[in-house]
């Protein structure tokens, strides 16, 4: 960012001199006349553990310098979770087109379900694998796109009629991670973006060079509704008849060995206090 002005002092008659204030800044788009884009999707079926895909175009994946890494930055909502665990895998990664899992935060339990969940959800950062940065395979074919596949897991959801709730899943941050040049002053910007939740997670010598999203449809909402499953409401009852049918069912066989026992332990004391008197 440049700021151009007028300088003028009382030693030279209030002569203006042209003077230009030039200030780094750390966020850059990736110039549109490269093509680099990415498209958020959700393969079907979503089931309990959907998938959010990020497809990219070839030509999206070069780096603006050799020593960028891409990063992308998922703001999740409750209803949906990642498992660290699972990103813990080099093999799991790999066939992910992932490098690793750099940050997570919010809620990380694996087993609450999303009705006692206080927190709005979970932010993750992950380093993605592009094909021009691995060396150990060769670089894809021009024209032809290419993903990065990250694995969620939905939690358990309030029942709905018919079986199926809708959740909303804002579009991911998609950028490039690159060290800045020696000697540039980083801490100098005041009209620089903050806390956008992923900066601070970075080195403040880091630019970050993000990729535009394109959206398909009309409006190009960069959020996806996504069909899962839940309970439905109108096949309660049977659930609900099945349960205390169940419950009364083994109650009943429970008291009826109860009784057995009870009556032969009956059967034997009374057999002995007859064999005593005739005795």
């Amino acid at each position: 960012m440049s700021l151009l002005s007028f300088m003028s002092s009382q030693s030279n008659n209030f002569h203006q001199d042209p003077t230009r204030f030039s200030f780094p800044s750390r966020h850059h788009p990736v110039p549109p006349a490269s093509g680099s884009t990415f498209l958020t999707t959700f393969p079907s079926p979503t089931g309990l553990h959907p998938t959010l895909r990020l497809t990219f175009p070839s030509s999206s994946i070069s780096p603006p310098t050799p020593a960028c890494a891409l990063h992308t930055y998922l703001t999740l909502p409750s209803s949906l979770f990642v498992d660290k665990y699972q990103f813990s895998s080099p093999n799991f990664l790999a066939s992910k087109n992932l490098r690793a899992i750099r940050a997570l935060s919010g809620e990380t339990d694996l087993e609450a379900p999303n009705w006692v969940i206080g927190k709005w959800g979970s932010a993750i950062l992950l380093e993605l694998a592009p094909p021009v940065l691995d060396r150990f395979r060769p670089p894809p074919t021009r024209g032809t796109p290419w993903h990065a596949d990250i694995s969620l897991h939905l939690r358990y959801l309030p029942p709905a009629a018919g079986g199926v709730s809708s959740i909303d899943v804002p579009w991911p941050v998609v950028f490039w991670a690159c060290p800045a040049e020696e000697g540039t002053k980083m801490n100098v910007n005041p009209f620089d973006r903050v806390n956008l939740g992923y900066e601070s997670l970075f080195s403040p010598r880091t630019m970050f060079y993000h990729v535009q999203p394109k959206p398909v449809g009309v409006g190009g909402r960069l959020v996806e509704r996504v069909e899962v499953p839940v309970m439905d409401l109108e096949g309660t009852r049977w659930v609900e008849g099945g349960t205390v049918g169940a419950v009364l069912l083994g109650t009943l066989w429970v008291v009826w060995k109860l009784t057995r026992i009870l009556l032969r332990d009956w059967d034997a004391s009374t057999g002995r206090r007859a064999e005593r008197k005739t005795q």
